[in-house]
């Protein structure tokens, strides 16, 4: 196997843990090489530096406990209204580095943080009202 072909097929089951192991959208996954120093892009990385990153995504072992108690107590908090408006974890990661170019919750300033709970509290808001509006048969309420 040539080197291209090997560097090609490090990318590959880097991007395959990225996907099965972490479930990291791509934008994230740039911006988190991007703050460890490897850059954006896996296709300027030597193979050196690819078998590093890969080495690092092998080693790298999430913990046992459920994800919420990954928050602090506000966070807790934001856990709860993030799974009643139907998000998941990799959804609002991918919502926080979007908008705040921040990667998890517990880097989120106090202003972000009240903005993101508003936003949920609104969603949950919105959902109970478009129920309420479809339980409810407009046919039966006109005195016809």
């Amino acid at each position: 196997m040539t080197q291209e072909e090997q560097a090609r097929k490090l990318r590959q089951e880097i991007h395959r843990l990225r996907v099965k192991k972490f479930h990291w959208p791509l934008d994230a996954f740039k911006f988190i090489m991007d703050g460890m120093g490897y850059g954006s892009s896996l296709t300027a990385l030597s193979e050196e530096r690819l078998r590093e990153l890969k080495a690092l995504m092998l080693k790298y072992r999430k913990h046992g406990r459920p994800s919420e108690f990954t928050f602090d107590k506000q966070g807790k908090y934001m856990f709860a209204l993030m799974k009643r408006a139907g998000w998941t974890e990799s959804q609002f990661r991918a919502f926080t580095i979007k908008h705040y170019s921040k990667s998890h919750w517990n880097l989120l300033d106090p202003k972000e943080r009240r903005a993101v709970i508003a936003m949920f509290q609104s969603y949950i808001k919105k959902q109970a009202k478009d129920q309420l509006n479809t339980a409810i048969d407009p046919k039966e309420d006109s005195n016809e």
